[in-house]
């Protein structure tokens, strides 16, 4: 019995320090890699070589950011929930959409093409005209998000519901399975990977358009806050408001990764 319970032990011991050596691969590299740049822009800046009006020191751009947190967060508020809003707008229309395109030969004939133009157009170009549009403020924000994240959403969906076997298709045709239990059994299960694949690369397409949005109509959020920076030349703030938004992005990023974690584990466990 003490033989095996030592055993046991090694066993969970071997396992942790493999576990420890796999995280240190994957976490060291990038680690130093931060260090080294971060060490550099710092010497660089500190000697003069870097014009600090221009590219502050990472130390004062901490400081910046320590010391304007509250109004950086404050700021970055409309901005986090135009991006929340601009996504999940854009889920549910891209689903919509790409659940009836892929059902219908027509619709894709006659709608895809019309989304593929839209998305060639530069966005920069479009702001303008969604300014006569929609107005200033936050739900024309939100508005010119979810037009630039929901094109991923609508491509993913289509590919997605495309993946799955004829096999599987054609068995649930011999069950006289109606067509809605069959897309929920077995067309949106396939389709669920490819469809969070387009979240999150929507996610990030959000966040963008609501910080183009905030460039041109609004007066608040990190946008309006990094324009404002930029124009008077407060490059540290300018940084930190960036850092911020990255952290933004992070955060809707992480979510939509731990929300495909959970669904898939939900489908996988049926």
């Amino acid at each position: 019995m003490t033989d095996i319970g030592l055993g046991l032990a090694r066993v969970e011991s071997i396992d942790l320090s493999a576990l420890g050596r796999t995280a240190i691969r994957l976490v060291a590299p990038p680690l130093v890699a931060a260090v080294l740049l971060l060490g550099g822009w710092e010497m660089l800046s500190r000697s003069g070589v870097l014009s600090t009006r221009l590219l502050p020191a990472p130390s004062l751009v901490f400081d910046t950011l320590v010391r304007s947190l509250g109004v950086l967060l404050e700021q970055a508020q409309p901005t986090f929930w135009g991006a929340v809003l601009g996504i999940l707008l854009a889920a549910a229309l891209g689903i919509v959409l790409g659940a009836a395109v892929s059902y219908s030969r027509t619709m894709m004939q006659a709608v895809y093409p019309t989304v593929v133009f839209f998305q060639l157009i530069p966005k920069v170009a479009l702001a303008p005209v969604f300014l006569l549009w929609f107005g200033t403020g936050f739900a024309a924000n939100v508005i010119f998000s979810v037009f630039i994240a929901f094109f991923p959403v609508v491509v993913a969906t289509i590919a997605g519901l495309q993946a799955a076997p004829p096999a599987y298709e054609r068995l649930c045709r011999s069950l006289m399975m109606p067509k809605a239990q069959m897309f929920l059994t077995v067309k949106f299960p396939f389709a669920l990977p490819h469809i969070f694949n387009g979240l999150r690369i929507g996610v990030t397409f959000a966040v963008i358009g609501v910080v183009l949005g905030e460039f041109i109509t609004a007066q608040t959020g990190l946008g309006y806050i990094i324009l404002f920076s930029a124009n008077n030349f407060e490059t540290a703030l300018l940084l930190a408001a960036i850092l911020l938004l990255c952290g933004v992005g992070v955060v809707l990023f992480a979510f939509f990764l731990a929300l495909e974690t959970i669904v898939m584990r939900i489908y996988d466990s049926r």
